[in-house]
């Protein structure tokens, strides 16, 4: 899952330089198709925020932790951001920008929802996860297996219902996102997730191994990729961004649960090799610095213009560029401060056995559970207390 990552944060990178592939339409609506990374990683976040759940945690303890782990890197790259816009770009900062954006309350206002770093909405997001997942895994630890895929199909109805109702009410741009891209609009797929986690924790296993996912996933993209040269084919609802959400989060549970169970069964996969899982380790660094990246090389000049070979070369210097500063980003800042922030929790035997569930995939996705969390094949006990858990965040 940890190798997932990277492609889910790849494809957020090619769909914010898809201007570089204007030349070619086939080319530029692939690429705008990369976009659907970040529903992949509200999928991927319920999926392992149920996986790794501990019934021993309080939720206080969870918070705390879920703070330490995507709060520095956040401050730190928002910090570099309004540098750069006031000495470099000479751009005024908002003050207010800068609140929204630390405080987590951006996806919550029509004013302030992408401004300096664009990619820090779906932080704001996740926080709202974060906060409602303790009393949410209450409730669905106490659903039977029927119950949660019936949950769950009716998540993907709920997101479908928010594409439908955007594309017929005609609001100002605004209004219209907090109906399709607010926190409680977009919860639903977070919800699939968690449904998803919590059914192979119990022994549920997908009908497909992660190769037959991975081609039905690339299948589906490949008509959202269809309706987009034909957006009129299901007319009010265009053939955009944002309308394939429903037809893809379903796809992407199936793929994260199948990468899960052949963790388990320790199956040969690509996506276990070293290169990738460093790459997803990278992934949340990599998610929260590419746009800024990509800014950058445009004020020097190198924006997307004619010929679509040059963009190509121009878009891949600034796609490693990225992948530089991430990995920067990753050994000095995120772990490091993740590291300090957890010492002033208080220890204990079960934050350890986490910690060991965690470490492999930077805490963030590995298929093991600790001692403290029920073993795959068997039911979660009905009378867990609210757990804490380390997910994934945005790679966004």
């Amino acid at each position: 899952m940890t190798g997932l990552r990277w492609f889910a944060a790849f494809g957020v990178f090619l769909f914010h330089a898809r201007g570089y592939f204007a030349e070619s339409k086939g080319a530029y609506e692939l690429a705008a198709l990369g976009y659907e990374g970040v529903p992949f990683f509200f999928v991927l976040s319920g999926f392992i925020m149920a996986w790794v759940a501990r019934p021993s945690d309080s939720a206080p303890h969870y918070y705390a932790r879920r703070f330490a782990r995507i709060w520095p890197l956040l401050a730190v790259t928002t910090a570099l951001t309004v540098g750069m816009m006031k000495a470099w770009w000479h751009v005024p900062v908002s003050g207010a920008d800068i609140a929204w954006t630390l405080t987590f309350g951006q996806a919550w206002t029509t004013g302030h929802f992408m401004t300096m770093n664009v990619v820090t909405w779906t932080l704001s997001v996740e926080a709202f996860f974060y906060l409602v997942f303790p009393p949410l895994l209450w409730l669905l630890l106490r659903r039977s297996s029927r119950a949660l895929l019936a949950v769950a199909g009716l998540c993907v109805l709920t997101t479908a219902g928010t594409r439908v109702a955007a594309a017929l009410l005609e609001r100002p741009a605004e209004v219209e996102r907090l109906l399709y891209a607010s926190p409680p609009a977009l919860t639903p797929m977070f919800v699939v997730g968690v449904c998803a986690g919590l059914l192979v924790r119990r022994g549920a296993r997908p009908p497909v191994r992660t190769g037959a996912a991975c081609a039905l996933v690339a299948g589906v993209a490949l008509l959202c990729r269809l309706w987009m040269a034909h957006p009129d084919a299901l007319d009010p609802l265009p053939g955009a961004i944002g309308s394939f959400d429903a037809l893809l989060v379903p796809v992407f549970a199936l793929l994260i649960a199948a990468a899960a169970v052949g963790d388990l069964d320790g199956r040969p996969s690509f996506l276990r090799s070293p290169t990738l899982v460093r790459l997803g380790e990278w992934s949340f660094a990599y998610y929260l610095c590419h746009a800024v990246v990509l800014k950058a090389v445009r004020h020097l000049g190198y924006g997307p213009g004619p010929g679509l070979l040059s963009n190509l070369a121009v878009m891949t210097v600034a796609a490693l560029a990225a992948l530089g500063v991430a990995a920067l980003l990753h050994s000095r800042v995120e772990k490091p401060a993740e590291r300090r922030l957890r010492r002033l929790l208080p220890t204990r035997t079960s934050d350890r056995a986490s910690d060991r569930v965690s470490d492999r995939a930077s805490g963030e996705a590995s298929g093991r559970t600790s001692s403290r969390v029920p073993q795959p094949g068997r039911r979660a006990p009905a009378n867990a207390t609210p757990p804490s858990a380390r997910a994934g965040e945005p790679g966004q």
